[in-house]
């Protein structure tokens, strides 16, 4: 990047960071079986944001993860040198979380949109799924979507305790915050849960010592059923998350949600929603107000 993109990318950040004011545990969101497809629009761009600034800071090249270029059969995935513009977006309450954009988005107008874009986007996730007191956000690698979407294996995806990739274009715009949220329970919610595929546990910290319960396991076989398919085929990797969006639906947005909607949740998963009340209500959860 020349001094000349270089500084019209500084521009265009200030310029549209002032208009929206003023206006491995290694997981694939698969859009065929998000639990978000059923619950979509829960959040939509208009609700408020805890995004409060961002902050571009430099181009460099980063040696991360692209699903374009790699086959999803390939595990633990390849890496590829690619170069990004960073950027640091600060909120309200939680820490400054790091934005990497690619540069194949090629002009500093639509680098510093999409930037935007994605930081009000977290802004609007609840407060404890991006920075509880364990485990926070770290960053956010976006890319642009696949060339022939139709053989996308995989859209979104997360790394524990890290960071979420996301590719550009490849969920509609209404089921977007609901699948941030799935990937920020792995971020942040399945450590919590201390999800240890076939010996699952969860942390009883109200029995006032180290001791642990598999209260998550415990759920799961007194449920019905799971909240989603995708939920159901990869129980160990994504149940977790799949019902944590769901918890948000009937716990903080009940009035985005139809009566027959929200009683086929709370008769479904009724034992999970119970754990993650346990975990969750008593956390902050702005820009959401959650309750029983």
């Amino acid at each position: 990047m020349n001094l000349r993109n270089f500084y019209l990318l500084v521009f265009f950040v200030f310029f549209l960071t002032i208009v929206n004011f003023k206006n491995f545990n290694h997981a694939y969101a698969l859009n065929t079986y998000s639990s978000s497809t059923p619950l979509k629009n829960i959040i939509n761009k208009n609700d408020p944001t805890d995004f409060k600034a961002i902050k571009f800071i430099k181009v460099e090249k980063k040696k991360t993860r692209d699903g374009r270029l790699y086959s999803a059969d390939i595990y633990p995935p390849k890496k590829f040198i690619q170069t990004f513009s960073v950027f640091k977006a600060s909120f309200h309450l939680s820490g400054d979380i790091y934005i990497w954009v690619n540069s194949e988005f090629k002009t500093p107008e639509k680098i510093s949109k999409i930037a935007i874009k994605y930081s009000k986007m977290l802004g609007q996730t609840p407060h404890y799924f991006r920075s509880n007191k364990v485990y926070q956000l770290k960053w956010i690698v976006i890319h642009g979507p696949w060339v022939d979407k139709s053989k996308c294996t995989c859209a979104w995806y997360a790394i524990a305790g890290k960071g979420i990739y996301i590719h550009d274009e490849m969920i509609l715009e209404q089921e977007q915050q609901e699948i941030l949220i799935h990937e920020l329970s792995h971020v942040s919610i399945d450590k919590q849960l201390h999800l240890l595929f076939a010996d699952e546990v969860y942390a009883n910290s109200k029995a006032g010592q180290d001791s642990y319960k598999p209260v998550w396991s415990d759920a799961m076989k007194k449920d019905v059923s799971y909240i989603s398919g995708y939920a159901k085929k990869k129980r160990f990797k994504e149940d977790i998350a799949e019902s944590a969006m769901a918890w948000v639906a009937v716990r903080c947005k009940k009035d985005r949600i139809s009566k027959s909607v929200y009683e086929w949740v709370v008769n479904t998963i009724p034992n999970r929603l119970k754990v993650l009340d346990d975990l969750m209500l008593k956390e902050n959860m702005r820009p959401l107000t959650c309750k029983k």
